[in-house]
């Protein structure tokens, strides 16, 4: 057990290190990455210059969580009536994700959104900066279960981090990889005590940030689904928020069981909202925080 144990953490020493250093995985995709493959910790990734009004680029970090839910009280994030995973938000809505994805450092979602969407987390409907690379995707998956699938993260030569359940290699619940894949890191993080997952295995949002942090991605999209957000939100890590709510009522909606009370009670505030295409956009902050342009909420991101 001991070898197997000191066998896994060499593997993941390996893996780390080579994140950290840099890798040739952007090779794979020129398109998606600059030359450069390291990661400045000191550098936070700036706004692109609105292109219609010249505004000067402003520098965000912390954590931005975008959801969207349909017009129902029940805050439906999904429809378990349809045979598969459909957008329901206007065009206008999906093009302000995508902007949010530029201009954040990574884009994370749980276990959950890549098993049943199967999502590259990539910016595709808007174009990235000159030189600008694609924000690392980063996965919360206690136990490992997304390992062996074929699923888009894995496949496309983009950067992605994958934080799993210490535990649960210790206790020989799951096994790692056999092989190391440049794009794709294996963290290990010890057990959450949170009181809003029944995962035995589930994850501290505060260590994923302060990981995040320490390998330089200063700004954090948070994209779901709904018990990741939850969890973000009980942690207080949420700086800010984007809450998309769409005209349409899910006829057997799959229920975020979340509210404003949940909002409210992680520290933040609605500050105004928006129309977007049809949707209704709120936008939250956390108290003494500014949004990043205050005088026209809808023009960040």
């Amino acid at each position: 057990m001991a070898l197997k144990l000191s066998l896994c953490c060499a593997a993941l020493f390996s893996l780390a290190t080579a994140f950290m250093h840099g890798s040739s995985c952007h090779h794979m995709q020129k398109k998606h990455f600059h030359e450069d493959a390291t990661f400045e910790k000191t550098s936070a990734l700036k706004l692109s210059a609105s292109k219609e009004n010249n505004e000067q680029p402003t520098t965000v970090t912390g954590v931005t969580l975008k959801m969207a839910f349909d017009s129902s009280p029940a805050w439906g994030v999904a429809d378990l009536s349809e045979t598969k995973s459909e957008r329901f938000t206007s065009p206008e809505s999906l093009d302000m994700v995508h902007r949010l994805r530029r201009e954040s450092s990574a884009v994370l979602v749980g276990r959950g959104t890549v098993e049943f969407d199967d999502c590259s987390l990539s910016v595709r409907r808007v174009e990235l900066g000159e030189g600008q690379e694609q924000p690392v995707r980063v996965v919360l998956d206690p136990s490992l279960s997304l390992v062996g699938g074929d699923y888009a993260i894995f496949n496309d030569g983009l950067r992605t981090i994958i934080y799993y359940s210490k535990t649960a290699v210790q206790n020989n619940y799951v096994s790692l990889p056999s092989s190391s894949d440049d794009c794709v890191t294996f963290v290990p993080l010890t057990q959450s005590d949170t009181e809003d997952s029944n995962d035995m295995l589930s994850l501290s949002p505060s260590q994923v940030i302060q990981d995040l942090s320490a390998r330089g991605l200063t700004h954090i999209m948070v994209e779901g689904g709904p018990a990741t957000a939850r969890a973000f939100l009980h942690d207080g890590v949420v700086d800010r928020a984007i809450l998309v709510r769409a005209p349409v009522q899910f006829q057997m909606p799959v229920r975020a069981l979340m509210d404003e009370d949940t909002m409210k009670t992680a520290g933040l505030n609605m500050i105004g909202t928006t129309e977007m295409g049809g949707d209704v956009v709120e936008y939250w902050t956390r108290e003494g925080l500014e949004w990043p342009n205050p005088d026209n909420l809808s023009s960040w991101p």
